[in-house]
């Protein structure tokens, strides 16, 4: 069967590159930009550094400095309505994967009308935005910058639809990661392992995104432990970096699976960070994953450290696996649902939101999710870790 892998969006890597986006802006044609970022992009020196580089190019701006976690329909509006009063000409997006899906959705609003509500679509549809978009993430985990999803927190449920468009460039630069605290490193970088994880088991998999997705488990495994623990090593940064940027191309050929749905009906119940909610529930889907698709769960189990001999069946491929997710978990301080002050039963009740959302997810998965073995991950997530 053929397969189809591109790349979808250009990416400008490697440290001190956000010097470059005042340059990088005017080359795409930019005048006047839309600015979007949150409160911890500023306390960090990120916001002016990125303000610097605009007036040393000669680029106006306004800034919309609202985003918060998981950022709300009405936050979107508000940042589109600021957008097309100002007339800018083009958009940029500096911060976490939320910053990075606010702006993303924003800017569909400068040649849709408003609110953006009306483009949260299952299964998901592709829009076009009319001016340039940047993004410059501040965190090794989403992947946002590469990919055409941005994921928006619905303020009538609380789940998490998305709309379907990409950016112009990404500029992606190690530097601007140094701040994140350890928790945040570990959730975002564990984020990163997820998609990568789930690439290799997707149904839509293809050679380059599994070569990708391999490579960043790889990195993922060595380093986030070091910049965890330090999170001014240098390599570790950059490593990491690299890890999140490359695993979002490799979902973004691919699509992710179930573990991204069981996670949006996690964090539509707790609001919990969308990493956590990801990585919790990765070990047993590997294992649910490995009696349908086994030898692409002995890839992730490999690349994430177990050692294997030739002799292992499917269960003992999914269980090596998933104990060598588990010992990387541990290892960055993830907590257990329980220790979380999650109650099993509740938690396993997020199975029935996790049927609910994206159905597209779900046809991708190595196996037919049904509202029985979803709730069984769920189970053995809680009581297993």
């Amino acid at each position: 069967m053929a397969v189809v892998y591109n790349q979808l969006v250009p990416v400008l890597f490697g440290n001190g590159a956000l010097d470059l986006l005042g340059e990088k802006v005017k080359e795409l044609g930019g005048t006047k930009a839309m600015l979007v970022y949150d409160g911890g992009v500023k306390a960090a020196g990120i916001a002016p550094r990125a303000e610097a580089s605009l007036r040393n190019a000669g680029v106006d701006f306004v800034v919309f400095d609202k985003v918060q976690s998981d950022p709300a329909d009405y936050l979107v509006n508000e940042c589109g309505a600021l957008a097309v009063e100002a007339k800018v000409d083009c958009f940029i997006g500096v911060g976490g994967g939320s910053s990075l899906d606010c702006t993303k959705a924003a800017s569909l609003l400068m040649n849709h009308p408003a609110p953006i509500e009306q483009y949260f679509t299952a299964p998901p549809s592709f829009l076009e935005c009319c001016v340039p978009v940047v993004l410059c993430p501040t965190a090794a985990g989403t992947g946002s910058e590469v990919t055409q999803v941005a994921v928006i927190t619905s303020s009538v449920d609380h789940s998490k639809p998305s709309v379907f468009m990409r950016s112009s460039l990404a500029i992606v630069d190690p530097e601007l990661t140094y701040t994140v605290p350890p928790r945040v490193t570990a959730n975002t970088g564990l984020d990163a392992f997820t998609h990568a994880a789930e690439a290799i088991t997707a149904k839509g998999r293809n050679p380059r995104s599994e070569l990708l997705a391999k490579t960043a488990i790889e990195k993922i495994t060595k380093y986030l432990p070091q910049a965890y623990d330090d999170g001014k090593n240098v390599e570790a940064r950059y490593e990491m970096a690299l890890a999140a940027n490359w695993a979002g191309i490799a979902f973004q050929d691919t699509d992710c699976h179930l573990g991204h749905c069981m996670a949006d009906g996690i964090s539509a119940k707790y609001h919990t960070p969308h990493g956590y909610n990801c990585i919790v529930v990765d070990p047993e889907l590997m294992v649910e994953c490995a009696k349908f698709v086994p030898d692409k769960v002995k890839i992730v189990g490999a690349a994430a450290g177990a050692r294997f001999d030739g002799t292992e069946d499917a269960a003992a491929i999914g269980k090596k696996t998933a104990d060598a997710i588990r010992a990387l978990m541990r290892r960055v301080g993830i907590r257990s649902p329980k220790e979380s002050g999650m109650a099993r039963e509740d938690f396993i009740e997020c199975a029935k939101m996790a049927m609910e959302i994206d159905y597209g997810l779900r046809l991708n998965c190595p196996f037919e999710p049904t509202l029985e073995n979803v709730s069984e991950i769920y189970a053995r997530s809680y009581d297993n870790y």
